[in-house]
């Protein structure tokens, strides 16, 4: 719970940056859309949620004064659903009605010139066809804040606005993954931003924030129609303990009588093929034989698991050696396909000329794997002046069929 006062209190800064520039506007049902960020009203018995629209039974109450994301308004009732900070527990989700918000805070709908290519929302449900799109994007240090970069100095990260959240899920829209593993989002709220909340639902890692490492996560958004379990984040990628380090954030998805396993990871960076000697690399090293145990152990397990995200590694260099301990096909299964082998960069000006977020699949799974649906999702011309508010990176995804 401390954790997510934390997160959504940062968010309270907000209030007052809104304030002072005159972008907070009293609230109704008419106004909001998922994504937007409310404030809700100072009451002494706080806010009573329920669990569906009109259902006059409270399952729990969101502290008075503190923010919520808006995850859907419903037309017929004028209810509203909020994801927020309880009296008890982590963060969750009810229905409230609108006299309970006192301020929009932020926008999270999709509007401005700019952005009138942006596709239309895409559906919570997954393709009837039992297509199952897979994607992974380091989305850029994204803070959950207006105007607030994860980290400051004398080369601070970006610093975003409204317009610039909204361009990044026209991306998401645009290339409408079911499940997106995504590295560099400081906490669920900050993911909510870039995707529909309506269509998804997130998960990202529970390491301990407070610095600039808390603050560069792992998680997934999946599509709200897929049977997704969270599961307990892979700690022992943090090989110092000193939570320095990020965790492997992770799910299993039951789809079409199959259940497969999936991690989003971000390994050390500094260390990206080799030759390369120093103290990042040193960490770099010390996590492999960890991730590779992981793999293994997964091999042997009845499920199939794919493992995606930014390892900060030129697997697609011949001969290199961190990919050649991981491929190593003991056990049978750990024989290991990256989709970005053989495919082309295609990424902002293409500075870079190789891959180093990857999405590796064992032996069993990338035999559902559509190799022609693979795209690297590049970021339109017109928006070059906004690529670095974009990300760094751009998005990789590919298709699988599970009949």
């Amino acid at each position: 719970m401390v954790r997510a006062i934390r997160i959504l209190g940062i968010v309270g800064m907000l209030s007052v940056f809104t304030l002072v520039m005159g972008g907070a506007t009293p609230a109704n049902a008419q106004d909001l859309a998922p994504g937007d960020i409310v404030r809700l009203v100072e009451r002494d018995i706080h806010i009573p949620a329920h669990p569906g629209p009109g259902d006059p039974s409270v399952h729990l109450r969101f502290i008075s004064g503190s923010n919520a994301a808006i995850l859907a308004v419903d037309d017929q009732t004028g209810w509203i659903e909020v994801r927020g900070t309880p009296l008890e527990g982590d963060l969750d989700t009810g229905w409230i009605v609108g006299k309970y918000i006192d301020q929009k805070l932020s926008e999270g709908g999709v509007t401005g010139d700019e952005l009138d290519w942006c596709p239309p929302k895409g559906s919570a449900d997954p393709h009837p066809s039992g297509r199952l799109r897979i994607a992974t994007w380091n989305a850029g240090n994204l803070h959950a804040e207006d105007g607030q970069p994860v980290f400051t100095g004398d080369d601070p990260s970006v610093e975003r606005f409204a317009e610039d959240y909204e361009r990044m899920r026209c991306y998401v829209r645009l290339f409408d993954p079911d499940i997106l593993a995504v590295q560099e989002v400081d906490g669920q709220e900050a993911l909510e931003r870039i995707v529909d909340t309506d269509v998804y639902e997130v998960h990202v890692s529970n390491r301990p924030q407070g610095t600039l490492n808390g603050r560069q996560n792992t998680g997934f958004a999946y599509k709200r129609g897929l049977d997704v379990t969270p599961r307990a984040d892979f700690e022992d990628l943090d090989t110092a303990g000193n939570n320095r380090l990020r965790y492997g954030a992770r799910i299993d998805v039951d789809h079409n009588g199959e259940t497969l396993k999936l991690m989003s990871v971000h390994l050390k960076t500094g260390c990206w093929e080799e030759g390369i000697s120093s103290s990042a690399c040193t960490k770099f090293q010390a996590q492999i034989p960890v991730l590779e145990e992981w793999v293994d152990e997964a091999a042997l397990d009845s499920e199939p698991f794919i493992v995606l995200g930014d390892f900060n590694r030129r697997f697609n260099v011949p001969g290199d050696p961190v990919w050649a301990d991981l491929d190593d096909e003991e056990p049978a299964n750990a024989d290991l396909t990256t989709i970005t082998h053989n495919m082309p960069i295609s990424c902002r000006d293409n500075k870079f000329t190789e891959f180093i977020d990857h999405i590796v699949f064992d032996r069993r799974a990338v035999e559902w794997v559509d190799p022609s649906s693979f795209r690297h999702i590049t970021f339109r011309q017109q928006d070059e002046d906004a690529w670095d508010k974009i990300s760094d990176h751009c998005p990789v995804t590919v298709e699988m069929w599970i009949p």
